[in-house]
């Protein structure tokens, strides 16, 4: 007999606004309170601990799905008086029952707080019960803005192709026109996010693919994100382990970590949505690699990066630089130019630092290599060795990644350095050894995002993404191949040091615009002894998060 299913029937948005009248808990005549949400007899939520006051406010918001036989349930509110030197103290609760919520209008309520039946001030809560066809239309229309790169407002037809070819790689280009062209029913020559919902929700298949067959994942996914107006550019930036009922689906969903060098903590990175669409959608199912493999999937790939970096070469976008600076937790002090000099977002993007802002670790010394960018890195001592742990492309080799099979072989048994560049770093990338620049070899290639999701799959990122490959002849370390790869996003790599001159490790190579990016540095056999702490960490697997011009290793020659 099949086990009935208990599919969600509300998401209900709570706004725990603020108290009164509490009593008072400390010595001072004050308390410090805050509130645990109950619900189902586990914790769902607890507000911040608002300091001194017997009249807080909170106004925080938490999202609570509602499963059919949840319906009755109630959501119980406790007070407590947070306590520093011994246990907090419990002022008192209230319950409301859900389904007196059920009407999907804004209950604004003052509740009292009691406990064993005597009250101890009033709490206001505010209540709304979304129905599921506003969850739904809510998650595809956020779906569709992570594909509107340009910020029209609306996809066009590259833009469509590139969603559809994300869920459903076995469309051919004919049958994703047909539906572009169906969708399109004002001949406006553009989708608005309604009409892509629309013919999602028509298109049941394609939904199903993208929900990977679990359409509680819809409800989940809305309610982990964070904002309940900004949906939007929050929706794909969750990992599934966050999200209720999927934290028994973590081993299948990698969380980015990297360990900082300086601290020691190990921190998850945040992942910009343009990259998390990629991830998510194009690279974590053999359906999803088929499709960005092809020949159509590459061509969106640079559409798509050739339309953002005009999007930010545009003086308008100088709008984003605040939001940029806010989220990623940038050091503004740090900046060689002041925020005002910048006239566009690329500006912004590829600044130059202060000198001082990353001193060069032993900088007369020859003999100790660094870093080349603030950067995730990994070093493997051996190249075969970083294919075991963490390049999974289905044709890496070395004479694919340099296409000179003579030069591959000068280069077999040697070292790898993989210096990742997130989008929120310091973009300048920088030489790590003292000697003299030789030739420059540009590739033309694709746009593959350059996240460890993507370069531990079957995907041929390095041996396929447009990249510039330098030669230094190095004293101490032989020749050195120096090689900055692009990535979604990222339209160019610009060369600013002069071939045949004289280098010292630190000295200004080029600049990446837009987007994430990686700098691999090689070196011949038995030329180089990495750092033991960054050896140790790249087999585990895991990045470290170093600055420019911090030691990597020393000469082994």
């Amino acid at each position: 007999m099949t086990a009935p299913v208990d599919n969600y029937v509300g998401l209900l948005v709570v706004d725990l606004v603020e108290a009164r009248d509490l009593p008072s808990m400390d010595i001072g005549g004050k308390s410090d309170p805050y509130v645990d949400v109950i619900f189902g007899g586990h914790k769902v939520y607890k507000t911040e601990v608002i300091r001194s006051t017997l009249s807080p406010k909170w106004d925080e918001i938490h999202k609570q799905l509602v499963k059919r036989s949840e319906g009755k349930w109630e959501l119980t509110f406790e007070v407590y008086d947070w306590d520093k030197m011994s246990h907090n103290d419990f002022i008192g609760s209230v319950k409301v029952g859900i389904s007196d919520l059920f009407d999907h209008q804004v209950h604004d309520l003052w509740l009292p707080v009691h406990k064993k039946e005597k009250a101890r001030g009033e709490i206001h809560l505010r209540f709304r019960m979304l129905r599921p066809e506003e969850v739904e239309r809510k998650f595809w229309e956020a779906f569709a803005q992570h594909f509107d790169v340009n910020g029209t407002g609306n996809l066009d037809r590259a833009e469509f192709m590139t969603l559809l070819s994300s869920i459903a790689s076995t469309m051919s280009d004919d049958a994703i026109a047909e539906m572009y062209e169906l969708a399109d029913a004002d001949k406006s020559g553009h989708l608005s996010y309604e009409e892509v919902w629309r013919t999602i929700d028509s298109n049941r298949d394609v939904a199903d693919k993208l929900l990977q067959g679990d359409r509680n994942l819809l409800w989940q996914v809305y309610a982990a994100s964070d904002e309940f107006n900004n949906v939007g550019s929050l929706i794909m930036q969750k990992n599934l382990s966050t999200i209720p009922d999927h934290q028994e689906k973590k081993e299948n969903m990698r969380v980015i970590l990297v360990q900082e060098r300086a601290s020691g903590r190990l921190e998850e990175e945040k992942i910009p949505h343009y990259i998390e669409v990629s991830l998510r959608l194009m690279y974590r199912s053999k359906a999803g690699q088929n499709a960005v493999s092809g020949d159509g999937a590459k061509k969106i790939l640079k559409h798509l990066t050739v339309s953002q970096g005009k999007k930010y070469d545009d003086p308008k976008s100088k709008k984003e630089i605040p939001g940029f600076i806010a989220f990623h937790q940038l050091n503004v002090d740090e900046m060689l130019d002041p925020l005002d000099s910048f006239k566009n977002f690329n500006e912004f993007f590829y600044r130059k630092l202060k000198p001082s802002a990353r001193p060069i670790s032993s900088p007369e010394d020859p003999r100790v290599a660094v870093s080349p960018a603030d950067c995730r890195i990994n070093v493997f001592p051996v190249i075969d060795e970083a294919t075991r742990v963490w390049i999974k492309g289905r044709h890496f080799t070395l004479s694919n990644l340099l296409l000179d099979e003579d030069l591959a072989k000068k280069y077999e048994g040697g070292s790898l350095v993989i210096a990742r560049l997130a989008p929120q770093d310091y973009h300048r990338f920088h030489l790590p050894v003292d000697g003299q620049l030789a030739s420059n070899a540009p590739y033309d290639g694709t746009y593959y995002t350059v996240n460890p999701i993507a370069i531990r799959e079957q995907i041929d990122v390095y041996t396929e993404n447009k990249r510039m490959r330098t030669t230094i002849h190095s004293p101490q370390f032989g020749e050195v191949l120096y090689m900055a790869v692009g990535a979604t996003m990222v339209g160019s790599i610009n060369i600013t040091s002069q071939q045949g001159a004289q280098i010292k490790k630190g000295d200004e190579h080029g600049y990446f615009a837009f987007g994430g990016s990686t700098v691999l540095v090689l070196f011949e056999k038995g030329t180089i002894r990495f750092d033991e702490d960054l050896v140790l960490n790249s087999v585990k697997p895991i990045e470290t998060l170093i600055k420019m011009g911090d030691r990597i290793g020393v000469s082994a020659l």
